[in-house]
C-alpha cells in the first residue's frame, strides 16, 4: 500500500495493510513539512524460532507502533527527541515497508517457546 506524502492531511488518514498473518492498521498524520507520524497496531501471528532451544513456534503479535516517515533525507536537530524514522525518496510512504521494518524489530527481541518459558 502506498500513500502519497502531499495527500496526507494534518487531521490524518487511515491505513491498513497485511503481510502473511500480520495486520498493520492505524493513522498517518502530517507533523511537519516532510514528516508524517504513523501510529497504529500490529496484530497477528508469525512463525518464529525459539531463542533458547531453536524449535519453531507460533508467536502472537499485538504491538502498538509509532513510526515516522520522512519524505527524503531526515536530519534530526540538536536537542530534539530521537525518533524512529524511515526515509522514503519517491514522495510515497510504502506502508508495507513500515510493517516489514516493525516486524523485524519485533523479531530481534528474545522470544521463547512455551516449554522454554517454563525454565
Amino acid at each position: 500500500m502506498q500513500i502519497e506524502f502531499k495527500k496526507i492531511p494534518s487531521s490524518g488518514i487511515h491505513f491498513e495493510t497485511s503481510l502473511d498473518e500480520i495486520k498493520f492498521s492505524g493513522e498517518a498524520v502530517k507533523t511537519g513539512k516532510i514528516l508524517v507520524k504513523c501510529k497504529g497496531v500490529i496484530e497477528g501471528t508469525l512463525l518464529h524460532t525459539c531463542d533458547r532451544c531453536g524449535e519453531s513456534f507460533v508467536l502472537t503479535v499485538n504491538e502498538n507502533v509509532e513510526v515516522f516517515a520522512s519524505d527524503g533525507l531526515y536530519e534530526d536537530k540538536e536537542g530534539e527527541e530521537l525518533l524512529n524514522v524511515i526515509e522514503f525518496f519517491d514522495s510515497f510512504i510504502e506502508v508495507d515497508t513500515l510493517l516489514q521494518s516493525e516486524i523485524e524489530a519485533f523479531k530481534s527481541d528474545y522470544h521463547y517457546c512455551g516449554q522454554c518459558e517454563q525454565l
